[in-house]
């Protein structure tokens, strides 16, 4: 007989839920280090923790370092805002295929 489905809600018993932050981060490393190795991906892990019984904690997995890898994200999503927007060029091809059309029309 198999495990009974958990339901996902907050555990109310702070010290379960630390428990279970504990274990399941330790599970949730060792996911993204399989991941990274199998899929030779980079990858960076934060996790911010805060209970009443304790400060925030950080906990950070990555597979270089954590800087490099947001520097990345930083750098390609800056790229990927540059490539959504038309360039220059484009707007003129556009501009170009306008006019011909209502020339046409014409």
């Amino acid at each position: 007989m198999g495990r009974e489905k958990m339901k996902i809600k907050k555990i109310a018993n702070v010290a379960a839920r630390q428990v279970t932050l504990t274990k399941r981060r330790k599970g949730l490393f060792k996911k993204a280090e399989e991941l990274s190795i199998l899929c030779d991906a980079e990858i960076g892990l934060l996790i911010i923790s805060s209970s009443s019984i304790t400060p925030i904690h950080f906990f950070t997995y990555a597979t270089t370092s954590m800087k490099d890898i947001i520097e990345r994200y930083n750098l390609h999503s800056k790229n990927l805002d540059e490539l959504k927007q038309p360039s220059e060029l484009q707007l003129v091809r556009d501009s170009n295929k306008e006019v011909a059309e209502k020339s046409h029309q014409l």
